[in-house]
């Protein structure tokens, strides 16, 4: 290798140089005549050594920077690792621009494994503030020399750059614990960019009072703030470092009243129908709030809610947990139609009130019925509903391809249980005036049609011990298909049989003969059979069948008059559709104007009508329906419902 350049190689297999070898001759001064380099060029008169003769200088890791004053213990000194291929003594100069700096001279190389070596400390005394070059040279062979590895730092130790950080530049004074007090720390560096310590003080300045407090050793300092004014104050920050002037920061804090920091209102929706139907009738306003900067100080107020000066209601509202208030959208029990607003107004224990509003639309709108809880039953598999004579008379599913029937009297006390019976879901119910039998339809997505007829009568405390003896008659009906659910038509003596040929789609209904129904000619006289008896046709025969399009799953059929109602559930809702009949034909396929949504319990399960001449609602019948409750499907136990379906008016 040439002289005088830095090896960067491992000392293994190089030798010292031959007795023979020409040594170069250095200018030799204690200012160097030009600025050293990274790979100084060796005089021209130098030459090259044959064999490489290694020489280096490893300043030691994490001593590349020392700090001033020498004598703190603060990064006096370093060390540098001296390696050469051969013995002999070396000297270690440090530079400087054209300063020089004589550190060692003549200091006698060590054998140690791999070659020759010396570790020899650097004072910061030796040195004065500002980066520093070493290099080291044979004192024997003055003509190798090399660069140290890394430059040295000297810092002077004063606090050049100073770091003030609060914990939070925006404080409360409200004693609470949160956020009561200035955290401070502060931090200090040299011209390094490298940590030295600082002592000093921090202050505080609001209006005519002032807080000062001493950083402790860490640089850390808390100045409580709860006898300081509200508004903007100074922090102000005095330090010096080891050596060198005061410096000073000033920081701008905030001393802000604990007051209400946030604040909510939420509404279940934004329109209010009051008109009693089950859908939007009230309101929830939901409010919470909490006190300015995670202080746990109690916040309170009102909700209002208003419309120009009229107050329709006014809640008190205690703290800042979230509450639920309801507002029926009504002004002294009368609906009064336009936009309202919500006001919720919070105070803290400082400052002044803060509001937030939400905007309530009331309208008259409203469906066309509402379903008027009756009473609830026996919890289970509920399904189909039919009325005979006051009694309410529910089909419950028990599982296994059986069924039961529960009776109840008008206000919801049982009245004896039929089961059970071998009819599988027994998803609808009908009561037929003429032959006094409740008629059961089997229903279900993949159970084909039947209709069973059945003895409504039976002793409550002595039921039949052979329950399916109470079945008179049976109508297969498996060719219509599936999902089937019926209704009686007593004043064209027939049932209305609702079906699908498929398991969601294809729905139908079906004439089906009530009775025995003798076959007349076109004068209207009995056809008879060749031995003479009239021809019938037979009871259960299906005499005409039209498509039907509904919304949802089906769930209940009956006649209402001259319609026939299709109750069915939809996501949330359940509904109601009504189906004119054609004179004594069928019906039809798309439902008339005026249905309905239901607002009212869970899944939909049967309904069922009682003819009357006057039902004080306008309807020609008195209309009931079954639910599930609403938490049915978590709690299977949850008691069903009755209802009725009354009209809404715009007074409801």
């Amino acid at each position: 290798m040439a002289a005088g350049a830095l090896s960067v190689a491992t000392l293994t297999g190089l030798v010292a140089a031959p007795a023979n070898a020409v040594t170069p001759t250095p200018t030799v001064t204690s200012k160097p005549t030009s600025k050293p380099t990274g790979k100084p060029t060796p005089s021209p008169t130098a030459t090259p050594w044959p064999v490489g003769v290694a020489l280096q200088a490893r300043v030691a890791v994490n001593g590349a920077v020392l700090t001033l004053p020498a004598t703190d213990g603060l990064r006096d000194r370093t060390t540098v690792r001296v390696l050469a291929a051969s013995g002999g003594k070396v000297d270690l100069d440090a530079y400087r621009g054209k300063k020089v700096v004589h550190l060692a001279a003549r200091i006698a190389l060590r054998k140690v494994q791999q070659g020759w070596a010396k570790t020899i400390t650097v004072d910061a005394a030796d040195l004065t503030t500002g980066t520093w070059r070493l290099r080291t040279k044979r004192s024997d062979l003055p003509g190798v020399w090399a660069w140290g590895t890394t430059s040295v730092r000297v810092g002077s130790g004063a606090a050049v750059h100073v770091a003030v950080r609060p914990a939070a530049t925006v404080l409360y004074p409200y004693r609470d614990g949160v956020l009561d007090a200035a955290v401070v720390r502060v931090t200090g560096q040299d011209e390094t960019r490298t940590a030295v310590p600082v002592v000093g003080t921090v202050r505080i300045d609001a209006g005519r009072k002032h807080l000062t407090r001493t950083l402790s050793k860490a640089g850390a300092a808390s100045l409580p703030v709860t006898a300081l004014p509200l508004g903007p104050a100074t922090l102000t920050t005095t330090v010096t470092g080891p050596t060198g002037k005061k410096a000073v920061r000033r920081t701008a804090l905030t001393l802000a009243p604990t007051a209400v920091g946030s604040l909510r209102i939420a509404r279940s929706s934004d329109t209010v129908q009051p008109v009693v139907d089950g859908l939007l009738d009230s309101v929830v306003l939901t409010t919470s709030g909490a006190a300015s900067g995670g202080s746990p100080a109690k916040v309170s107020g009102t909700l209002t809610v208003s419309k120009g000066s009229t107050v329709a209601q006014r809640f008190v509202v205690k703290d800042g947990k979230q509450h639920a208030f309801t507002w029926n959208g009504r002004v002294k029990g009368v609906v009064v139609p336009g936009t309202w607003t919500a006001t919720l107004a919070l105070k803290g224990p400082q400052g002044v009130v803060r509001t937030r509003t939400a905007k309530l639309v009331v309208t008259k709108k409203h469906l066309p019925y509402a379903v008027r809880e009756m009473f609830t039953i026996a919890a289970g598999n509920q399904q189909g509903l039919a009325v005979r004579n006051g009694f309410f008379y529910v089909g419950y599913d028990i599982g296994n391809g059986q069924s039961k029937i529960e009776r109840y009297d008008g206000t919801g006390m049982p009245a004896g249980t039929l089961g059970p019976l071998p009819i599988e879901h027994v998803a609808e119910l009908a009561y037929s005036t003429t032959t006094d039998r409740i008629y059961a339809a089997n229903g279900g997505s993949s159970t084909p049609t039947m209709v069973y007829a059945i003895d409504p009568v039976w002793d409550p405390d002595a039921p039949p011990a052979d329950p399916s003896t109470a079945i008179t008659q049976r109508f297969d009906l498996t060719a219509l298909g599936v999902n089937g659910m019926v209704a009686v038509d007593d004043v064209n003596k027939r049932l209305l049989v609702f079906s699908s040929t498929a398991k969601s789609s294809g729905y139908q209904v079906s004439s089906v003969t009530l009775t025995d129904t003798p076959v007349l000619d076109a004068n209207g006289a009995p056809v008879l059979n060749d031995d003479g008896t009239p021809k019938v046709v037979p009871a259960g025969t299906v005499t005409a069948t039209v498509p039907v399009s509904i919304d949802g799953v089906p769930q209940g059929i009956d006649l209402v008059g001259q319609q026939l109602w299709i109750y069915t559930s939809l996501k949330k809702v359940n509904h109601v559709a009504k189906y004119d009949l054609r004179s004594n034909a069928l019906l039809t396929a798309s439902a008339a104007t005026a249905s309905s949504d239901l607002y009212w319990g869970g899944e939909g399960e049967g309904m069922a009508t009682v003819q009357a001449t006057d039902t004080g609602d306008g309807l020609p019948a008195w209309i009931y329906v079954g639910a599930h409750d609403l938490m049915y499907k978590k709690n299977p136990l949850a008691p069903n419902h009755i209802g009725q379906l009354v009209p809404v008016t715009d007074n409801d």
